[in-house]
């Protein structure tokens, strides 16, 4: 039995690598998350803010401008969690009480407002490895170090401040980043030794889908992401953040019963 659970991406933003622009206005976006749910999806993680590089970064107003009109329907979608995918407080706050069981951070909640923003609710947070926000290829982790080492120093040092914080570590989970600060080597490292990270000792969270250290032509990244789907859940990986979840749900079970 395979316990990874299948993340949906909802992307709220004109200009995201993959699908920017095509859920931008409400009326896609919420008919994107009932897709999602049909399709299978265990969480849909919404962001606002693309992060692919060179994107225009937002203020924490801009990006509740394209969240409200959304958020404001996820209580009529019972069955599935929804995370939501940013790096400003206020945001984190605001979004909350509509039944956020997720906060993804891609800074790594290095910020104090966003450690004071999460310390009082029950929200789990992913915790994500990143050098810029947004990424930027110029700006990558030393080739000579071994990137499995000191992505766990980075977790374990984030996990001990959160605890300090008083944030229980039951609601930890970590995002090594790929494609973040990460050549294509590094990210096929980090992959290939995703067993190491279990001595972190909380769920791991990759997000892979259709990343351009997968390779060219872009219409082969689909059928890599599953490839790399598929090792990930049997390594036992608690969340893998995918575009494609009707074909993960089928991949799952599948696997199943193999």
């Amino acid at each position: 039995m395979f316990n990874t659970k299948i993340v949906g991406i909802l992307n709220l933003t004109p200009d995201s690598f993959s699908d920017g622009g095509q859920f931008y206005s409400p009326a896609a976006a919420i008919e994107r998350i009932g897709e999602l749910v049909r399709q299978g999806a265990d969480i849909i993680d919404i962001g606002a803010e693309s992060t692919r590089p060179d994107a225009t970064p937002l203020s924490a107003e801009e990006e509740w401008q394209r969240l409200e009109p959304v958020v404001k329907h996820l209580p009529a979608f019972s069955t599935v969690e929804f995370s939501i995918d940013t790096r400003h407080a206020a945001t984190v706050s605001k979004i909350l009480p509509y039944g956020i069981s997720t906060v993804n951070d891609v800074s790594g909640f290095s910020s104090p407002q966003m450690v004071e923003a999460v310390q009082k609710s029950s929200c789990k947070l992913v915790i994500m490895h990143s050098l810029t926000v947004p990424a930027d290829t110029r700006v990558v982790m030393d080739e000579h170090v071994d990137v499995v080492t000191a992505l766990m120093e980075f977790a374990r040092k984030r996990i001990a401040a959160l605890v300090s914080a008083g944030i229980g570590k039951e609601r930890m989970i970590f995002d090594a980043g790929i494609g973040f600060g990460k050549t294509t080597a590094q990210s096929f490292a980090i992959i290939n030794g995703i067993g190491r990270f279990k001595e972190l000792d909380v769920p791991l969270y990759i997000g892979h889908s259709r990343k351009s250290f997968l390779g060219e032509p872009k219409e082969n990244r689909d059928k890599a992401t599953l490839e790399m789907s598929r090792e990930l859940i049997k390594q036992g990986v608690g969340y893998i953040r995918v575009h494609d979840v009707a074909a993960h749900r089928t991949l799952m079970q599948e696997m199943t019963h193999d």
